[in-house]
């Protein structure tokens, strides 16, 4: 899948930034202290769109250029953003990104940079090796998705049982939608 500039990006990428770093920052902070639906359905997804989306300006390709020789066919920004995806997955960083300002930078930075590399991957990578990678992050968030809604234990300190239920829901819609989104454009592409 290739990712294309077009005129309305560079005003939805800097919308899409400003609302996801937003939240973070007060007096918005309270949702994403009081609500894991907004810091992981909303939040998170908006801050690696916002990476993705970067990819398609001139000033970082001079980034991806220099990391070019270690990137080859997107494979090792795949395995980076999917450590760094795995890593905001799990409960206790998202109680220590609620309660520790400076973990919550490092999540909005890191979310970002793992958006970027992700989209670096999908311009240079084969359909194969995105499936792949797609396919494993999507599996992924439906699995926690169906534990959180299941499971009568509430997994982060920071938020309650039934904010933990309604991310659920919308991890398993995020990754119904993503699939979804990235089959079509593959679709699309061999039907060119």
């Amino acid at each position: 899948m290739k990712i294309e500039k077009s005129s309305w990006q560079g005003a939805g990428i800097l919308g899409t930034l400003i609302i996801a770093i937003g939240l973070s920052l007060p007096p918005f902070r309270v949702f994403i202290e009081q609500s894991m639906f907004i810091q992981m359905v909303i939040q998170m997804p908006l801050l690696f769109m916002g990476g993705v989306w970067l990819n398609t300006f001139s000033w970082p390709k001079l980034l991806a250029n220099y990391f070019a020789s270690w990137n080859v066919f997107g494979l090792t920004g795949f395995m980076l953003a999917q450590m760094v995806l795995i890593y905001w997955m799990l409960p206790i960083s998202l109680d220590r990104a609620v309660v520790m300002p400076q973990v919550d930078v490092t999540k909005v930075l890191t979310m970002i940079v793992a958006g970027y590399l992700v989209g670096d991957a999908l311009n240079k990578s084969p359909a194969a090796l995105q499936l792949f990678f797609i396919g494993y992050f999507a599996a992924m968030m439906i699995w926690l998705g169906m534990y959180f809604i299941y499971t009568d234990i509430r997994l982060c300190n920071a938020y309650s049982l039934s904010s933990q239920y309604w991310t659920g829901y919308g991890l398993c819609t995020l990754s119904l939608a993503v699939v979804s989104y990235w089959s079509f454009h593959v679709l699309k592409k061999q039907s060119q």
